[in-house]
């Protein structure tokens, strides 16, 4: 269910029949903050969660302003997971930089374009389906450690996985640097195909997969403050402490060559039989959703490329 809120009824009821032609359903609408809280149930904090998946959630309203609704959102235990996209004609960096720090995944500019409808609302439902999956999947590898360092004892260098960050300390993160408007860019990387190693061959060489590119990750000379994460389903994202693009430029290309020299079997691939990795680039205070929305590209072009989000306009799906 996705929830779509705007004070314009015909802005509301052309976005939920952008949404209908795409698949999306079913849609609920409300014209204002007051109204989407309640259709939500803010005042509750616990129970049973929201069977809302993605709120579109207009800036400029009468009452209670968009951006207030999202903290109260995300103030709330039962709803903080729900993930919001912004839509407004404001552009300007505070504006965002605001929407951000409440909460806000993604943005969109009006007069929105359904291409770019399409691409905010696929990676953001993403997004949600691989937090939840995570989430299950560390409980079982917390588990399945457990029960190895219970029959074995442990050594340096053992394992790579829970002890990583993850996604949801990305996502903390990522809310982090947009409060203090960190300046430094964010790297974000996908195993091409890995979503159908992970269906037809199962988690645990999918799994597998992800170590050995986490591993190869570790091995590139970083420096002090940089943060290598475990994104989730195929994925590792970089955070750079230094505001230096060309850094992160010149890591994603040694990274997709590091892989690609390591020559890594890939059972499931449609690109060819070795690992190959899409990458997405952004900066500044959506410097999450410049990667993400990069990385999209990346893979829709084909994959095994990288994509400088910087580059690519507001609102625009190409560089």
């Amino acid at each position: 269910m996705i929830l779509v809120v705007d004070d314009m009824e015909e802005v509301r009821e052309l976005t939920a029949a952008q949404l209908g032609a795409f698949g999306y359903g079913p849609i609920v609408k409300a014209g204002s903050a007051e109204e989407a809280l309640a259709l939500l149930e803010a005042e509750r904090t616990d129970g049973a969660e929201s069977p809302v998946e993605l709120v579109l959630m207009d800036i400029m309203l009468p009452g209670l302003d968009g951006i207030s609704a999202i903290c109260l959102i995300k103030e709330n235990p039962r709803l903080a997971d729900i993930p919001v996209i912004t839509i407004s004609t404001l552009e300007d960096e505070e504006t965002l930089n605001d929407a951000f720090i409440a909460g806000a995944l993604d943005y969109l500019v009006k007069p929105v374009s359904a291409v770019a409808l399409r691409a905010r609302v696929q990676s953001a439902l993403r997004l949600r389906t691989e937090a939840r999956r995570r989430r299950a999947r560390e409980g079982e590898l917390a588990e399945m450690v457990a029960d190895r360092r219970h029959r074995r004892p442990a050594r340096h260098g053992d394992e790579v996985g829970p002890g990583w960050p993850g996604l949801s300390q990305y996502v903390q993160l990522l809310a982090q640097r947009a409060r203090h408007r960190h300046p430094g860019p964010v790297l974000l990387a996908a195993i091409d195909d890995y979503g159908r190693l992970e269906e037809l061959d199962g988690a645990d060489p999918a799994a597998e997969l992800t170590r050995r590119i986490i591993e190869l990750a570790a091995a590139l000379p970083g420096r002090i403050g940089d943060i290598l994460i475990m994104a989730g389903d195929g994925r590792l994202a970089i955070l750079f402490d230094s505001d230096d693009m060309r850094t992160a430029q010149e890591t994603a290309h040694r990274l997709t060559d590091l892989v690609g020299r390591a020559r890594i079997p890939h059972p499931r691939s449609n690109a060819g039989p070795h690992i190959s990795l899409s990458i997405g680039l952004g900066q500044g205070v959506d410097a999450g959703a410049q990667a993400s929305r990069a990385l999209d590209m990346a893979r829709a072009e084909g994959g095994a490329r990288i994509v400088d989000g910087t580059r690519m306009r507001a609102g625009e799906e190409t560089p």
